[in-house]
Order: structure tokens, then C-alpha cells, then sequence
């Protein structure tokens, strides 16, 4: 389980990040992203939204699975196989938390992450250097994740603006289960209708389009063609399983045509 520390120059001077797998994950079906990103996951990812963890409304989401447990567009080594990486998966294994008073967020780490080091090893990051002061690279790690917390702000208003025009509804998908034989229906996530959508009064459709939630929407319309991806990442999968090969065996990344991810930068 993740145990978020604030980060601190008494508690965490010698520490540092390793670069490691995201095996963390293998069983995340999916993700959080915010709308900057979007154009970098429309070429790999549907996108959807699911009910945020207080029942409240909706969380922006890139489909990685259509059933729990499961992570395709991770090697079951743990290795990121799907072209861009989402942020959430990059700010690993910090988060900006806020404080008891509610008041600001502070810069937490989780100490059982396997990235994690309580003391720098020769091919760590160190978080602090010799005088105590963050190191550039902690700089750059909390500019980013202040930009991603602005980003889920901006998404989560686009997206409360949707789910206000009564735009949201759930997404009836049917499947069939890794080993190919039963069919079941996907639980749990929603996307547009799209119908709803082209009947909006001029008024509503122009407060979308001014807050970029229209923008969002037909992003979610036009991404829903790659579960056709995902499904057969999804069989590439499972037929290495009953190979019990490893998936390397097949080009898994060839399915994607941009591995483009700049490090700290959506």
C-alpha cells in the first residue's frame, strides 16, 4: 500500500529516486489525465470517465482495460509499452497533497514505492543536495506537479460543465473475458452521448466551447475508435499467456506509432 510522506530536508536529506518499472500498475485499469493531455493520448488510448472516489461526479480517464485487474498497455514485466506515458504515471511516486488546514498542498513521497530510496544509491536522483536545498531535479519535479494539479482543476470544471448538461451517461460495452469464451458487460465507465450533445441549445453549446469542455467531449467521441486497439493488446495478452510465452514474443510496440515522452513535460 502507497505511505505519502511530506517531503522533508530532516527526514528525507540523503534520499533519492531510482528509475524503475511501472509494475505498480499491472492491475490500474485505468488512468487519470487531465485535458492538456489529451492530443498525446487520443493516438493510443479511449478515453472515458468514471465516477470520482466520493460518488460526486466525474474523473477524466484513459481506458487500459475493460475489466479490473488488468493494465495492457503495460509488459507484464512492467515495462510501458503503450507510446505516451500519462503524467499520473510520471510524477511516480510523489503527489502534492493538501495539508491538515486544507490551505496549500505539499510535495509528498510514498516511501514503499520501489523507486523510492532512503538513501541515494549511485544511480539515484538525489532529492536534496549537499547544502540541503532541493536539487534541480526536485525543482523540476515539483513545477510539474503543480502545472498537473492546474490541469486537474481546469479538467475537472470542463468536466463538471458536461456532466451538468446532463452529457454524461454510462457506456454500455460488451466483452469477452481473457480467455476468449463468455461475454460480459464493462461496469463502471461512462463517456458522451453523442446525441445529446448535437441537440445542446446554442446558449449551452457556446459556454462548452468558451470553458473547452466541448473540446473534451468530442476528444472523448473521436477516441472511442481505439478500443478496437485495446482489445487486441488485450488478445496479444492473453494468447502469450496460454503460450505461456512472454510478450515479448510479439511486437506489442509496433501497434503504436509515437514513443514521444519528454521527461517532466506533457
Amino acid at each position: 500500500m502507497p505511505h505519502y510522506v511530506a517531503l522533508s530536508k530532516s527526514a528525507h536529506r540523503s534520499a533519492g529516486v531510482r528509475p524503475t518499472n511501472l509494475a505498480h500498475a499491472l492491475e490500474q485499469a485505468v488512468v487519470p489525465v487531465v485535458a492538456e493531455e489529451v492530443p498525446r493520448v487520443l493516438p493510443t488510448m479511449p478515453l472515458a470517465f468514471v465516477k470520482t472516489p466520493s460518488g460526486e461526479g466525474f474523473e477524466l480517464v484513459a481506458l487500459q482495460a475493460l475489466q479490473p485487474g488488468t493494465n495492457v498497455y503495460l509488459h507484464t514485466d512492467g515495462r510501458w509499452i503503450g507510446g505516451y506515458r500519462p503524467a499520473w504515471y510520471r510524477s511516480h511516486p510523489f503527489r502534492l497533497i493538501p495539508d491538515e488546514s486544507g490551505s496549500r498542498r505539499v510535495l509528498c513521497v510514498d516511501e514503499e514505492a520501489e523507486a523510492f530510496e532512503k538513501e541515494a544509491g549511485p544511480d539515484s536522483r538525489s532529492l536534496f543536495g549537499p547544502d540541503g536545498e532541493p536539487t534541480e531535479h526536485t525543482r523540476n519535479l515539483i513545477s510539474f506537479l503543480e502545472q498537473l494539479e492546474q490541469g486537474r482543476e481546469v479538467t475537472h470544471a470542463a468536466v463538471s460543465l458536461l456532466a451538468e448538461q446532463g452529457l454524461i451517461v454510462p457506456w454500455e460495452i460488451s466483452a469477452r473475458n481473457a480467455k476468449g469464451e463468455t461475454g460480459f458487460d464493462v461496469q463502471g465507465i461512462y463517456h458522451i452521448d453523442e446525441a445529446a450533445l448535437k441537440a445542446l441549445e446554442p446558449e449551452s453549446a457556446a459556454k462548452l466551447l468558451k470553458s473547452g469542455a466541448l473540446s473534451l467531449a468530442f476528444s472523448q467521441l473521436l477516441s472511442e475508435h481505439r478500443l478496437q486497439g485495446l482489445v487486441r493488446l488485450y488478445e496479444l495478452r492473453s494468447e502469450a499467456n496460454r503460450r505461456k510465452a512472454a510478450v515479448d514474443d510479439v511486437d506489442v510496440e509496433s501497434l503504436f506509432a509515437d514513443d514521444d515522452d519528454d521527461d517532466l513535460t506533457f
